[in-house]
């Protein structure tokens, strides 16, 4: 009786001692694109074979709470980033990764290089009143664009989104790209911040990603418009809208109808707007149609933060 309760004593310090052992081994990574394309998306990651709370990456000013989930046989957080085509100029760029772990608060820097890339111009003819519009119309427009300043801002750390994101159309054949610098009237405007898609109008819209409607609206230039959060700082945003079916705060899951296309606002015929804004950034929003997350971070360069 007094071998067995030795045994067990040995067996139970042996225990202690194997999982001190082991997390004196955690590690963690982070894995990012030390180079890519201005206005286009890029995937980052932390990783870890322990757990970790509160991971944070700040990038162009703007600090992104990520997700942590389960990942293989530790821990994971995704994110998905990029640049906006019309306020980023190439260079260098410093990235920032934030976690805690056992207590304590780690950190791990890069730098990515954005590099230009063109994209044509586009001449449109609209009314006259959508180039320089009434004084009349200039409150509601400056009311229009806090709203949606205050909707962009949004931050929420649950991630609803999953790649590929449902197309919004059944069919994607685009009329006008993303980054085209437009010209309305013979007057430049800043580069175009989504994508144009043919749609007749009173076709179903559908949301890319489950999420929260957090603005809706008929807005002088965009017409109707539906913002959707889906966590970690991406939201999607369609525009001139003839119909919206849902409302702010509501629920909608990935491929739920949410409006139909149409003619509203600024427009030289139907269609239907698409943009993908990340941490703030509005990107092209096709190319995630056809990848996922898994291929994206494949691209990037894994780094080890350091032993925990």
């Amino acid at each position: 009786m007094r071998a067995k309760k030795f045994l067990c004593e040995i067996i139970f310090i042996l225990g202690i001692l194997f999982l001190s052992a082991n997390s004196s081994f955690a590690a963690a990574w982070v894995n990012f694109p030390v180079s890519w394309d201005i206005g286009q998306a890029f995937a980052i990651s932390i990783t870890s074979n322990a757990d970790y709370s509160n991971p944070v990456v700040t990038w162009k000013g703007r600090s992104i709470n990520l997700n942590v989930e389960q990942g293989g046989a530790g821990k994971i957080s995704y994110g998905l980033l990029g640049s906006d085509v019309r306020n980023t100029k190439p260079g260098n760029y410093d990235i920032l990764f934030e976690f805690v772990q056992g207590g304590k608060k780690y950190k791990a820097s890069g730098t990515i290089t954005l590099n230009e890339r063109k994209y044509p111009q586009e001449k449109l003819t609209v009314s006259p009143k959508m180039v320089n519009p009434p004084k009349k119309e200039l409150k509601r427009i400056r009311e229009e664009s806090k709203a949606i300043s205050a909707a962009l801002r949004t931050m929420t750390t649950v991630r609803r989104w999953t790649t590929p994101p449902q197309p919004p159309l059944a069919n994607i054949t685009l009329t006008s790209h993303y980054g085209f610098q437009r010209v309305y009237n013979g007057v430049p405007r800043s580069g175009h911040n989504g994508a144009d898609i043919r749609a007749a109008n009173g076709t179903h819209v559908r949301a890319p990603f489950a999420g929260t409607v957090i603005l809706t609206g008929f807005h002088y230039y965009a017409g109707g418009s539906v913002y959707i959060d889906s966590g970690n700082g991406v939201i999607t945003a369609f525009f001139h809208l003839n119909e919206i079916n849902v409302k702010k705060g509501d629920k909608v899951e990935k491929g739920q109808i949410v409006a139909k296309s149409g003619s509203t606002g600024r427009v030289t015929g139907p269609h239907l707007h698409y943009s993908l804004i990340l941490g703030g950034q509005f990107v092209d929003p096709i190319p995630l149609l056809s990848t996922s997350i898994t291929q994206m971070l494949k691209k990037g360069t894994q780094s080890q933060v350091n032993s925990l």
